[in-house]
């Protein structure tokens, strides 16, 4: 017993440091700061962004893991780049090393293991290939689901939230135009 309390008490200091040295050493980020990720406290200084980043609640940028600590008393510690004009799924998770290229979209939930070519769409656990950026829109346009937001979403760019009337109206369009598609 004596063992677990000394692991948990050595876990929660690790954390606290962890939490500090954030405050000292940050993350590298882009332009474009609309981002929800938790990005690793351990190493965020290996975790590099581009520009024009978003991110959904959830998601999961790590540069380290400590699953080989167990083994060898070490950590895996890489480098973890994410490009320009890059998405973020829910729940999605980016692993140490990964570099993920410029205009990918990463799906809901998928577990980046691998590099993401540009350009590319990725989903699933381990992420995979799906299709192209291109391919996605014109699915997604041939749909009818993609939705023009009111202009007062443009605050976006300028890394700042859309108002409450403003997401109010849009919800409104939206339902609106799903109305007149019999939906």
């Amino acid at each position: 017993m004596n063992i677990i309390k000394k692991a948990i008490r050595s876990i929660a200091l690790r954390v606290v440091r962890a939490t500090e040295a954030q405050k000292r050493v940050d993350y590298k980020i882009g332009n474009l700061k609309h981002q929800n990720a938790c990005i690793d406290t351990f190493s965020p200084m290996l975790v590099e962004i581009g520009d024009d980043f978003v991110s959904a609640p959830g998601s999961v940028i790590l540069s380290h893991d400590a699953s080989t600590f167990m083994h060898s008393g070490k950590y895996r510690v890489e480098r973890t780049v994410i490009g320009d004009k890059v998405f973020l799924g829910a729940n999605a998770v980016i692993l140490p090393g990964v570099r993920v290229g410029d205009g990918a979209i990463i799906g809901a939930g998928a577990v980046v293991t691998k590099d993401v070519e540009p350009d590319t769409v990725v989903a699933g656990n381990p992420a995979r290939r799906m299709c192209t950026v291109d391919e996605y829109m014109a699915k997604s346009e041939a749909r009818g689901c993609l939705h023009q937001p009111p202009e007062a979403y443009e605050i976006l760019r300028q890394d700042g939230r859309p108002s409450y009337s403003a997401k109010v109206q849009f919800q409104q369009e939206i339902l609106k135009r799903l109305e007149q598609l019999g939906e």
